[in-house]
């Protein structure tokens, strides 16, 4: 027993205050005790700047989880991506530590002298984190153990996991209060903390996983109604491809962002998820992704009123596609990709190498054409969003929908989202369009779909929606697929020139290794490594 208190005391007492954070000067670590820390309203607010680190910096490459991507970096795809779920796998002693983090915050900031308004925001930071940490354990693993005080080592023995409803209604109780107490805007020296509009939008995030369709719904609305943000090129001047470079950040769309401080926090986004000079490719888009973006008419490329070409694929698309989606032909950087396997010149085809892609497209969505990828390109500066107006846009219509069937303010969400890339308005009033949704489950399906667009690519949403969806063993379990194409001979090459050949997009399309995926996967396993230390801590079923 003395070993299992010492490792889950290092993880549930994790207090390091080493912040990276850009909000206030740092103390040296052996300066944080008891005796010199916790006496200034500086010193709470550093503690409270340190649990921004739990926010995620590094989610991007999780598309490989659901069937949007595969990984081109063929040693990097890790096992969940192929439908294995080793217990061994996970783990949870970071978000612990964070957890513990905020419970002796706000446990000590009830022993310090704080005006009212300091105690509030500072109440109202650590209440968010701790809801958002332990909202993201409950959607991972179900039941977790829930702390909410800074555990002493005679206690640890005694953690057993508490229901996923009773921690869930503690997460909403959390986002609750931070509502209350943060405010709608900080001033500029504190520019990137939480506010009142991001405490709602996770709430709303975390009630939508959870099929609270009310409370998503409601929350959403008051995202809305805070007059705060607003979709970045609203009115469709042709620059939403910017909203993914580095010239968009902070702006008015974003609601939460992880700011990017070389060298202490950055990302090497292009060099890891798309070096298209290189022919290096992290995410690779599937066909099946490539397929979901719906003709410039708004109807799916695979109805009969669609004016999709299969021999010319990319034309009269959804703008989107161009933005996520880098193929054959195209140039980035000065190279033009050429995918047509082994026989490409230059060595941006498939096969060509072991990190070359996979699936015959590349990822595009961060290639920020003004910068230079030789020199700068890995440490290029965009900063990490976490929400954005779009997903509190798609909340309020998804969750309108569910309550209230074909509401046209469920309609107007959707459509603001389409509108800034030019897409037509669904509706229910002319069934001889293709944006006709005639039923509830018409709407749902289209909403289902502009979330896939909307977010392809960005971080994990997509595994977590066909989780909550119920569609995860059907679309995990389907054949994983890339290009479709054909070879031909390429007239215009030069005589020997070994890339003689070019793509016709027709054809049988690339067979990929795809997933798997069962019922009992919608938890993933307890970490082997906690249940090896406290055997209270039982299995998920199935692992």
């Amino acid at each position: 027993m003395k070993k299992y208190l010492s490792i889950i005391a290092a993880a549930l007492l994790m207090g390091s205050f080493s912040s990276c954070s850009d909000f206030l000067d740092r103390y040296p670590l052996e300066e944080l005790s008891d005796e010199s820390f916790w006496k200034t309203e500086k010193d709470a607010e550093m503690a409270v700047s340190n649990l921004y680190n739990v926010l995620p910096t590094w989610d991007t490459d999780e598309a490989i989880n659901s069937d949007d991507a595969v990984h081109g970096i063929k040693w990097a795809a890790g096992n969940q991506s192929k439908g294995v779920y080793d217990p061994s796998d996970y783990g949870w002693s970071g978000e612990y530590g964070y957890i513990r983090q905020a419970n002796l915050i706000l446990e000590k900031i009830q022993e310090m002298d704080l005006s009212e308004d300091a105690y509030k925001k500072l109440e109202g930071q650590a209440r968010f984190f701790r809801a958002y940490t332990y909202f993201t354990l409950i959607r991972s693993f179900g039941a977790v153990p829930y702390i909410d005080n800074p555990l002493e080592l005679t206690d640890v023995e005694n953690i057993t996991r508490t229901p996923k409803d009773e921690v869930y209604a503690k997460v909403m109780e959390d986002f609750d209060i931070a509502i209350a107490n943060l405010p709608v805007q900080w001033d500029e020296t504190n520019s990137g903390r939480i506010t009142k509009g991001a405490a709602m939008a996770m709430k709303a995030r975390a009630a939508l996983y959870y099929n609270n369709w009310e409370t998503a719904m409601t929350e959403a609305k008051n995202v809305m109604d805070l007059g705060q943000y607003e979709l970045y090129d609203k009115d469709n001047t042709g620059r939403y491809k910017e909203l993914f470079w580095e010239v968009a950040d902070g702006c008015d769309e974003f609601i939460l962002s992880v700011q990017f401080n070389a060298p202490t926090r950055t990302h090497y986004l292009i060099g890891w998820e798309c070096f298209p000079t290189l022919g290096w490719g992290g995410l690779n888009p599937t066909q099946s992704l490539v397929d979901a973006f719906e003709d410039i008419n708004g109807a799916p490329i695979t109805s009969e009123a669609s004016v999709y070409d299969p021999t010319n694929p990319f034309a009269n698309r959804d703008p989107r596609l161009e933005v996520n989606v880098l193929h054959d032909g195209e140039t980035m950087y000065g190279v033009t990709i050429k995918v047509a396997p082994l026989s490409s010149s230059g060595n941006t085809g498939i096969g060509q190498h072991g990190d070359a892609t996979a699936t015959g497209y590349y990822q595009q969505k961060w290639l920020d054409p003004s910068i230079d990828p030789q020199s700068t390109g890995w440490d290029m500066g965009k900063d990490w969003v976490v929400i954005r107006y779009a997903e509190v846009l798609l909340t309020y219509a998804e969750a309108k929908n569910e309550l209230s069937p074909l509401d046209p303010s469920a309609f107007d969400a959707v459509n603001q989202v389409r509108r800034r890339v030019g897409m037509p308005d669904l509706q229910n009033t002319d069934p001889t369009k293709p944006t006709y949704c005639g039923t509830q489950d018409d709407l749902r399906k289209r909403i289902w779909n502009e979330w896939r667009v909307e977010f392809a690519l960005e971080g994990g949403k997509r595994q977590w929606d066909i989780r909550r969806w119920g569609i995860a063993k059907d679309v995990l379990n389907a054949p994983f697929e890339g290009l479709r194409y054909t070879l031909v001979d390429d007239p215009n090459a030069p005589k020997g020139d070994n890339g003689k050949k070019c793509i016709l997009y027709v054809g049988e399309p690339l067979k990929l290794a795809g997933s798997h995926y069962e019922d009992h996967n919608y938890l993933l396993p307890i970490p082997q490594t906690e249940i090896d230390l406290n055997p209270k801590l039982e299995q998920n079923p199935g692992y």
